[in-house]
């Protein structure tokens, strides 16, 4: 039986829960039904890339104030969606979460789905107060990893079926294309270096400092290393962070070989993933870990945190490994990533390992919920 679902993303960036989203909405509607995907958007651009299946882009006004913009982003999603009919709702958010927490409440509609990629720590209880009830209110609960399935059973008493995550195979390849050629010269990249990338822009989760600790003393003996932070968009405040992040940069007289591009392209993704020497992902904290799946696709070296989620679902070679509150064991994963027999094995490694991991079985989890929220009974 074909459904009708709504997919729901706080953004149209390509942060990990949107660009989860965005897979999961284009394979069930490659299954059969009548999926669209659904984000506020005010910048009035769309979605970071064209996806296969229809949008709903909701006219959405920007905030500096974060807990003023999440407060209206609750109200642009409710709003927009308020006498709108689907099977099933999803969210991928607290934001879109509480809109749909809202709508519920208000007997619009019999229930929701929600997934937690991962729990941000706030120090705004307001904030701590929408997180909690954008997974607390949801009649059906979704994760990616087991870590944070335990987290919601132990700290909060909910289920929640893991889901995982997937690659797609076609557009992330070890197989260059044209549009490989320019990528350099576009984001302003050395053509004569090796890169060390680094993708989710600088955050205290995905542990830059430490990153640029080891690649500065990687550099010592590696002369033509550069380092690459792509990503980054956000709607939550990094500024400390990034100061510091500057702070020791400048500091080390070594900024001139690291480059900060901020939210990459997506046709451009794929290209970066093949041109980088090794992609450096030593995050304190993960919802699952996209990237390195990505990466691995395009045969490229991964480096990763030996701790949950990562130890999850990959194992032994691999990867290589980390500890992501020492230094040199990611200077020493980043020295074996950059020897030929590294990158030789990981090019063929890599694409077999990333072939596990695929968007279509990720659709069939979410079905029997989906069932079970379409089978309620719809509000007069």
């Amino acid at each position: 039986m074909s459904l009708s679902i709504g997919i729901l993303t706080h953004s149209t960036n390509p942060r990990g829960g949107v660009v989860h989203g965005m897979a999961l909405a284009e394979a069930l509607y490659e299954a059969g039904h009548d999926v669209s995907l659904i984000a506020p958007d005010d910048a009035g651009t769309g979605f970071f890339r064209v996806p296969r299946c229809p949008t709903r882009c909701i006219p959405a006004k920007s905030e500096r104030d974060l807990p003023t913009l999440v407060e209206r982003r609750i109200g642009e999603i409710g709003d927009a969606l308020r006498g709108e009919r689907f099977d099933v709702l999803h969210a991928h958010d607290p934001i879109s979460a509480n809109a749909l927490a809202i709508l519920m409440e208000e007997g619009r509609i019999p229930g929701f789905a929600r997934t937690i990629h991962h729990l941000d720590s706030f120090s705004d209880p307001g904030l701590a107060e929408r997180q909690q009830r954008g997974f607390m209110a949801a009649t059906e609960l979704f994760t990616v990893s087991a870590l944070w399935e335990n987290v919601l059973r132990v700290e909060h008493g909910r289920e929640a079926c893991i889901v995982g995550n997937g690659v797609d195979p076609v557009r992330f390849s070890p197989v260059p294309v044209a549009q490989d050629a320019g990528l350099r010269a576009r984001h302003h990249l050395p053509s004569d270096k090796r890169l060390i990338l680094s993708v989710g822009g600088i955050e205290r989760r995905k542990n830059t400092l430490l990153l640029l600790d080891a690649f500065l003393t990687l550099r010592l003996e590696y002369p033509d290393l550069h380092l690459v932070v792509a990503g980054g968009a956000s709607l939550l405040d990094h500024s400390s962070y990034r100061a510091h992040f500057e702070k020791r940069l400048r500091e080390s007289g070594e900024a001139d070989h690291v480059t900060v591009t901020g939210p990459v392209a997506d046709e451009d993704m794929p290209a970066l993933y093949r041109q980088a020497a090794a992609l450096a992902y030593p995050s304190r904290t993960e919802g699952f870990g996209l990237c390195p799946l990505e990466a691995l696709a395009c045969g490229t070296p991964v480096i990763v945190p030996d701790i949950a989620p990562f130890i999850e679902h990959l194992h032994g070679a691999e990867v290589l490994w980390c500890r992501p509150d020492r230094p040199d064991t990611l200077f020493l994963a980043l020295r074996e990533a950059l020897s030929i027999g590294s990158r030789d094995f990981f090019r063929v490694s890599g694409p077999a390992t990333a072939r596990r991991f695929d968007w279509r079985a990720v659709a069939g989890r979410h079905l029997p919920a989906y069932r079970r929220l379409a089978a309620l009974p719809r509000p007069n």
